[in-house]
């Protein structure tokens, strides 16, 4: 009788696992590219027909008449007007970096803001880190105070119509345009304060945010700290921001609310320089349409042409004021919130990095 042996090989191949294919993850879903294109050539659009709406009107002999006609008293609120706009937007760095001086607080900020006007982000961000730590401030804290004081501030840019709305319903009539800029925006700050909030309270969730970027990039640089580093990290900076949020965010809050009623003073005052005749039903106008576009500032250079065609397009149609004036008021208020900061920033700068290489202390 003859033994069958079985064959081993047909067993080892039955039981052998099959090969394992790596599985691509689906590509993250995109806009469509037609779609992007018709979106710029409809924004491109819209801004030209606000731009002709508003030079057809124009007497650009009247504008640079009101450009070069400014008094040196006038010259001179401005500059105040420009000084206290400037320590508003510092207030929120002032207060949430420990050890910052009000001072340097606005220094870093000009700094930034010149540098954010003339180089793309995130340079504006570089340069504070860099100021903050040659001033001898903590990481944690400058980090944590930046992050803060941004986060407030766009709070406050997307807050701003709501104000202006309320404003002007309550003073004039209810407006249906500036409804709806207000539930658009109120809504994104809504959610950029509740989320701030959440992750000011959410400890584990720092944690396990530290665990996964530290994965992440042991992955990418194996030589650099593991998850156990960014996770001490993360969390530190959660609880560092939540106990400088209890201490004086009210404080930050307040200089926000203020920085919006300045922001809006300054284009008013800008306009009565030139010429505006600014009354009672016009002031209420000139405030609350500023206030309802302010999140256009957002925009590279401030939103110029975008916010300046719109703003005009609303006022002149819904007011008496002249079309000149508001283009050479407008002209006046960019001067003063955008080009003289920057050569103020960039003197600032060179201030800074003149004093022992930005070493030796300023103020």
């Amino acid at each position: 009788m003859v033994a069958v042996v079985p064959d081993r090989r047909l067993g080892d191949v039955a039981e052998s696992p099959q090969p394992v294919l790596p599985t691509v993850p689906p590509a993250p879903r995109r806009i469509p590219k037609p779609l992007v294109r018709l979106g710029r050539v409809v924004l491109v659009a819209v801004v030209a027909w606000l731009l002709l709406r508003l030079l057809r009107g124009v007497d650009w002999h009247e504008v640079g008449h009101a450009l070069t006609h400014l008094s040196l008293w006038q010259i001179a609120v401005l500059l105040v007007a420009m000084l206290i706009r400037r320590s508003v937007l510092a207030a929120p760095i002032a207060l949430f970096v420990a050890g910052l001086s009000y001072l340097r607080a606005m220094v870093s900020d000009v700094a930034a803001a010149a540098v954010a006007t003339i180089a793309p982000s995130p340079g504006d961000v570089v340069i504070r880190l860099a100021m903050l730590r040659s001033w001898g401030i903590d990481s944690t804290d400058a980090a944590s105070g930046l992050t803060l004081g941004t986060i407030l501030f766009y709070v406050a840019r997307l807050g701003a119509p709501v104000m202006g709305f309320a404003v002007f319903w309550a003073g004039r009539e209810f407006y249906a345009p500036f409804a709806w800029s207000a539930l658009v925006f109120g809504a994104g700050a809504a959610v950029l304060l509740a989320g701030t909030l959440y992750a000011l309270r959410a400890e584990r969730t720092a944690a396990m945010l530290g665990r996964l970027l530290g994965r992440l990039i042991r992955r990418v640089r194996p030589a650099r700290p593991g998850p156990e580093v960014w996770e001490q990290r993360l969390v530190s900076f959660q609880s560092h921001s939540a106990h400088r949020m209890q201490q004086r965010g009210w404080l930050a809050v307040l200089s926000q609310l203020i920085l919006i009623v300045v922001e809006a003073g300054v284009l008013v005052l800008c306009l009565a320089f030139v010429g505006v005749q600014v009354d009672g039903p016009v002031l209420l106008i000139l405030f609350c349409s500023f206030l309802v576009i302010y999140p256009l500032t957002g925009l590279p250079l401030m939103g110029a042409g975008i916010l300046d065609a719109t703003y005009a397009a609303f006022v002149s149609n819904h007011s008496a004021v002249e079309a000149t004036d508001l283009v050479a008021g407008l002209l006046v208020w960019r001067v003063a919130v955008q080009f003289v900061p920057v050569a103020v920033g960039l003197l600032a700068i060179l201030w800074w990095r003149r004093s022992s290489s930005g070493i030796t202390r300023i103020g």
